[in-house]
């Protein structure tokens, strides 16, 4: 930690704590559309977390956290970019640029629908919904999920097909109602 981060009174402490539980994950789907790699969005969420202390103070009570979180890690990503051209897809900054704007923009929608999965999610059927978690935890494929569920690896690509339709249908039905469950 840095030394803007002692200084910080505790009242401080804890909102920069409470914005950052809640906002963790939109910060990071931000980061991970400009950046070619999850494991280097990880890297850059740490780094923005870091610039977000140290500046915390300079944070305008009342005003949107999150644009003011991905602001700083727009410049976090502009300051990497190096890093990202030995991959094969690079973007130009005009590129980023519309893309950073674009993904901004898309934040509450995208929260909308994390929320509308999350409840679709719980709808399903217990080894339902651990096929679909199984398969998309990380280092994990179809294989491991139709492992750890009993089933033989046709039928996992069928029931995830049926899943994902499911799943799809409901979220589009939450969203299109409001997000009354």
């Amino acid at each position: 930690m840095s030394s803007a981060d002692l200084t910080l009174d505790p009242d401080s402490q804890k909102r920069l704590m409470a914005l950052m539980t809640r906002h963790q994950r939109q910060i990071f789907a931000y980061i991970f559309t400009l950046v070619p790699r999850r494991h280097d969005a990880e890297d850059l969420l740490q780094e923005t977390s870091v610039v977000i202390c140290e500046k915390f103070s300079g944070f305008t009570p009342g005003t949107d956290f999150v644009a003011w979180a991905c602001q700083i890690a727009y410049w976090r990503i502009r300051y990497s970019r190096q890093k990202f051209a030995r991959s094969k897809v690079v973007f130009d900054q005009t590129v980023l640029d519309a893309v950073a704007a674009t993904a901004g923009t898309m934040l509450p929608e995208i929260d909308a629908r994390h929320e509308a999965l999350g409840h679709c999610l719980q709808k399903l059927p217990n080894r339902d919904r651990e096929l679909v978690l199984t398969r998309y935890e990380p280092g994990s494929g179809v294989e491991e999920a139709a492992l750890r569920s009993g089933r033989s690896l046709e039928a996992a690509y069928k029931a995830l097909t049926r899943i994902r339709k499911l799943l799809f249908d409901c979220v589009s039905h939450q969203l299109a109602t409001g997000g009354a469950p």
